[in-house]
């Protein structure tokens, strides 16, 4: 069963001023704020949101999303795939690295960081392959810390904790 919070509606144009003026004030969002971009960017088309790829990059993600018939549109299609491509999932990870890290990402670095985790326990998960080099304590905390956020959604929520179990 879908929960009604998994999904945010047409609020894009309203969300995205939202997350610029939260980001341009430096005020660390509310736990409703990151839900509603969390749902943005999950509902996002691939193309959309890992679109700032070199050339290269955005024709295999573009190849990798059509790829065999998958249909991957978007994030959530992604993560939420039972056997997702590893590399679009890695290309994902690095994305949301790189957005955690930067200080100019639209993204808030909570929403970036469970992006991150979500890429690796879907690989690790469903391809039986680990994208990190994380050790095991530092990935316990990340899951550890994914899923204590209420924001994150069901669906997510069971991912990092599927990942979670695999650890010692």
């Amino acid at each position: 069963m879908t929960d009604a919070r998994d999904h945010p509606g047409p609020r894009k144009r309203g969300l995205d001023r939202l997350v610029a003026l939260g980001l341009a004030a430096g005020k660390p969002c509310r736990p409703d704020e990151l839900r509603a971009v969390w749902q943005h960017h999950l509902g996002s088309p691939l193309q959309f949101d890992l679109g700032n790829l070199d050339a290269p990059a955005s024709r295999r993600l573009r190849a990798l999303s059509e790829a065999e018939g998958l249909l991957l549109r978007s994030l959530r299609d992604v993560l939420q795939h039972p056997h997702p491509p590893l590399e679009l999932l890695q290309l994902t990870k690095d994305f949301a690295k790189a957005h955690e890290k930067s200080p100019h990402s639209p993204l808030p670095p909570e929403v970036a960081r469970l992006l991150y985790l979500a890429a690796i326990a879907a690989a690790w998960t469903r391809c039986g392959r680990r994208i990190t080099s994380l050790d095991d304590a530092q990935l316990a905390r990340g899951f550890d810390w994914a899923l204590d956020q209420p924001w994150a959604d069901r669906a997510t929520r069971k991912l990092i904790a599927n990942g979670r179990r695999l650890l010692p």
